[in-house]
């Protein structure tokens, strides 16, 4: 960093990437977990799934075309660990149902008919049946397991939000009574208090990003808010950081810009400060 500010320098190891995604984002599994997670067995949602998913493989059953091979059944056994997964097993064991219906009436010959089975296609049946009887119960645990989790999930959630607004309280506390136990030298008062709400907003990117990476630069564009963004001039490629090396970085961009605003750059309305960053893949290196 410079400017007037004694020149320093750097160097931190970097868990993040500058590639990772920012905090809004949310991936397709977040999604399907989510969905997993609202809809129940029996209901309207459970039974759509259900319809949806043996719609699709049968619409694929018949692109493929008829077929004396096990396709007949296999393709239909996604459609079982869709449903299972999503809509739970007692919708997936009537898609599994109704998947040996249509594999029968539709696909054996005579087509389109009701009919005798013999014996090989009773066999080839009840293994079939067996192979979805074993689809159906895994999804069904994971489903469990992943409904346990989404749980588990929602109440630290609950917990991180609670503490975050007690933590929020304790740091107001703080401030009152460093402001009157301080009354008399507010120089000091106000260098404590800066370094204190510093800390309170390295807390709060650790509870509201804990589990996304920080950019750099909006760490940088945080503690100059005070001063303006024009007195501030970046030159670094896009890095992020892990919430608890942004943690560290927010206390040392603190003492450095309260510096530079007594003693340094942004001491005047013109003042400039340059601060400049390089990313090897392993070491963060900030001038």
């Amino acid at each position: 960093m410079t400017g007037a500010l004694d020149p320093r320098e750097v160097v931190l190891r970097a868990s993040g990437s500058p590639e990772l995604p920012e905090l809004e984002k949310r991936d397709y599994l977040d999604r399907l977990a989510d969905l997993s997670y609202r809809i129940q067995p029996f209901s309207a949602a459970a039974f759509g799934v259900g319809i949806v998913c043996l719609a699709v493989v049968t619409a694929v059953r018949f692109g493929i075309g008829w077929s004396e091979t096990d396709l007949r059944y296999a393709i239909f056994l996604p459609a079982m660990l869709a449903t299972g997964l999503l809509a739970g097993a007692p919708v997936a064991i009537g898609v599994m149902a109704a998947s040996i219906f249509i594999v029968v009436w539709a696909f054996m010959p005579p087509y389109f008919e009701l009919k005798v089975l013999t014996p090989p296609e009773v066999t080839d049946v009840l293994w079939n049946l067996f192979s979805g009887v074993c689809v159906v119960a895994f999804a069904e645990g994971s489903r469990t397991v992943f409904k346990r989790l989404r749980a588990h999930q929602l109440t630290n959630d609950v917990l991180v939000r609670e503490l975050a607004h007690r933590g929020r309280n304790i740091f107001a506390v703080i401030e009152v009574i460093l402001q009157k136990t301080l009354a008399s030298d507010r120089e000091q008062a106000d260098a404590l208090l800066g370094r204190l709400r510093a800390v309170r907003y390295a807390n709060e990117l650790l509870i509201n990003r804990r589990d996304q990476a920080i950019n750099i630069l909006a760490l940088l564009l945080q503690e100059f808010a005070p001063y303006g963004e024009g007195h501030l001039r970046t030159n670094g490629p896009k890095v992020d950081v892990e919430p608890e090396t942004a943690r560290h970085l927010v206390l040392l961009f603190h003492e450095l810009v309260t510096n530079a605003a007594k003693y340094g750059a942004l001491a005047s309305p013109a003042g400039l400060v340059t601060v400049e960053w390089a990313w090897n893949g392993q070491d963060l290196r900030i001038d």
